[in-house]
């Protein structure tokens, strides 16, 4: 499963567009006065106004795919662009050993967790210095449900995908390697910042077999697309 897009929201779209196009040098697709649209690998990462109701910063989790030999570099490169990487006890790298994959976490300036995860049973080395071309995809979105087992039936059979490895109590990813929609229990706390999730809308367009729209507890609407 490839996400092609995610779109989420923001009251602050000026600070966002300045981390994501100014600081690490996404390049940017369209702009308006109310959305940006980033390019992230083969992915776009949008970013919408909205003022919400409580006033609060909207905030999600989401992940990049860097190629599999470059982890290391990766880090580094965000070092230099002045980005604190997430630390618990003095450890910035985690291990996933069910995904053979290793990770990294920091907040964007709208405090949205974001990671760079490296694959390392995917073929997909770099040639090159490490910079924001080496961003393969969008690989990874959140998604906190109160249902989370009930939420992935709904998503699974019409989108042809299931769940996949460490699937657990209140942890559903659904999906591959390539591309993982994460429903958790509204709950359960993120790993690795251990923060409790926010639950704002947000839209996903997934590369699927058919075209299909689902609207998931009202509040996240998830698209299959098929290729052209």
């Amino acid at each position: 499963m490839k996400i092609l897009k995610v779109s989420l929201q923001t009251k602050s779209l000026e600070k966002v567009k300045h981390f994501y196009c100014d600081l690490l040098r996404f390049p940017l697709i369209s702009e308006t006065k109310e959305s940006v649209i980033l390019k992230a690998g083969e992915s776009h990462l949008a970013f919408e106004r909205v003022e919400t109701e409580t006033g609060e910063e909207p905030y999600y989790h989401f992940a990049f795919m860097i190629p599999s030999d470059t982890f290391r570099e990766a880090k580094a490169w965000l070092r230099e662009k002045g980005v604190q990487l997430f630390s618990r006890e003095n450890q910035d790298e985690f291990s996933f050993t069910d995904w053979n994959a290793t990770a990294c976490y920091f907040y964007d300036s709208n405090g949205n967790l974001v990671e760079f995860i490296a694959h390392h049973s995917l073929d997909n080395p770099s040639d090159s210095e490490f910079d924001q071309c080496d961003i393969l995809r969008i690989c990874e979105v959140g998604m906190p449900v109160k249902q989370p087992f009930i939420e992935s039936r709904k998503i699974c059979e019409p989108f042809n995908v299931d769940t996949w490895k460490g699937a657990g109590e209140g942890f559903l990813p659904i999906g591959n390697t390539h591309g993982l929609m994460i429903l958790v229990d509204h709950e359960r706390k993120w790993f690795p910042d251990n923060r409790m999730p926010g639950r704002f809308p947000l839209k996903v367009s997934i590369q699927g077999t058919e075209n299909a729209e689902l609207t998931i507890e009202d509040m996240y609407v998830v698209t299959s697309v098929t290729p052209r």
